[in-house]
């Protein structure tokens, strides 16, 4: 940890408004420049001060564990949990516990089994890990929890919930500037706020740049079945859509395949999924994981965790400076179907959200859908 004197300088000197350059790196490991604005974040001034810089610890005695319900083999959701926990081990040079594929009702058992054990913070990963985390915060009051895209908040209990709709508004503007059908289709795994947060995001881009867009939209209320996502996917496809977004962890891995088969772009959620079917992603909203974990720790270890929601908003590209934790992935072999025209306003679009010129509001209520 640094000394006393070091962390008022650092605090000091990040309360200072300072000028950014915005870029964004679509499409190219180039960062487009784009101007330069001052400005700093209304988020909680707590967060920004908890990111881990080059300068911080690199090794912690801390017992900790990462869990979800989710499956580290999806390919998004539940595989960033478990890269974020081995960057953390790798960081800090220490043994994390982690634990996949947690049945909903085991949740408030799985947090008790490692609160009883003395673990000194669990990450829990998951909307759904917010209320358990809330009674077992009350009978384990040393144990830290800090709950990913939860909204619940204790003395010993945080959540981290990421602004994700402003990542979500960006590919809706990107697929509502080209589309040629004016028709685009999301899939979500389950109806949380927190995803119905993001398709709202999602929607709310669609419809700032092209007034006759239609969003056709489907919740499966499965995760891990890739044969119901390609289902709906096709569904909505045949509808017209000519692009699909979908956040359904496994079940997501139909969305794009359905996609790729019906010769239309697809948008991935969590991570870059462009691997996945490199002719047909066309981007992702990405969460930066490795950053919030890295936060959430440094407040463990400095002695100073602190009990509330955290609304991390986007960031230009992966480990930008300040609280950002959303971007947007690279579009690799596909920038040159993409008009400059539309990546230079989808940089417009990252800047004015940045500068807080667009709000793109929290809606964890779904607004009526064409169907």
């Amino acid at each position: 940890m640094v000394e006393e004197a070091e962390e008022n300088k650092k605090k000091k000197e990040k309360d200072r408004a300072r000028k950014l350059y915005i870029g964004i790196g679509l499409g190219s490991a180039v960062v487009i420049a784009v101007g330069v604005f001052s400005f700093l974040y209304a988020y909680p001034m707590v967060w920004q001060q908890y990111f881990v810089n080059n300068s911080g610890i690199t090794n912690s005695n801390l017992s900790i564990a990462v869990v979800t319900d989710a499956n580290f083999s999806d390919k998004g959701w539940g595989e960033s949990s478990l890269n974020a926990a081995r960057y953390i081990e790798q960081r800090y040079n220490s043994s994390i516990a982690v634990e996949d594929n947690v049945a909903i009702p085991d949740i408030e058992m799985t947090l008790r089994k490692y609160a009883e054990s003395e673990y000194d913070l669990i990450i829990a990963h998951g909307f759904q890990w917010g209320e358990p985390a809330l009674l077992v915060g009350q009978t384990h009051p040393q144990t830290k929890i800090v709950v990913f895209t939860g909204l619940v908040e204790s003395s010993n209990v945080a959540s981290i919930f990421p602004q994700q709709q402003e990542g979500s508004f960006l590919l809706g503007a990107l697929a509502g500037m080209m589309t040629n059908t004016s028709v685009i289709g999301f899939v979500g795994g389950e109806e949380y706020p927190n995803v119905v947060n993001i398709f709202e995001g999602y929607k709310q881009g669609a419809e700032w740049v092209n007034d006759n867009i239609t969003i056709i939209g489907t919740y499966l209320n499965d995760w891990d079945n890739p044969a119901r996502g390609r289902e709906a996917a096709t569904s909505i496809i045949r509808q017209g859509a000519d692009f699909m977004f979908h956040v359904a962890d496994s079940s997501g891995q139909g969305v794009i395949q359905a996609s790729d088969e019906s010769g239309i772009y697809a948008l991935g959620a969590v991570q870059d999924q462009n691997h996945l079917a490199p002719d047909t992603v066309l981007s992702s909203f990405v969460l930066d994981v490795d950053k919030a974990y890295d936060s959430a720790i440094k407040m463990v270890v400095d002695g100073n965790f602190t009990g509330e929601i955290f609304r991390p908003g986007i960031e230009l590209e992966k480990g930008s400076a300040g609280q950002g934790i959303v971007y947007l992935a690279l579009f690799h072999s596909l920038e040159n179907r993409v008009p400059e025209s539309v990546q230079q306003r989808l940089t417009n679009l990252t800047g004015e959200i940045l500068q807080e010129k667009i709000e793109v509001p929290e809606r964890l209520e779904a607004e009526p859908l064409d169907t």
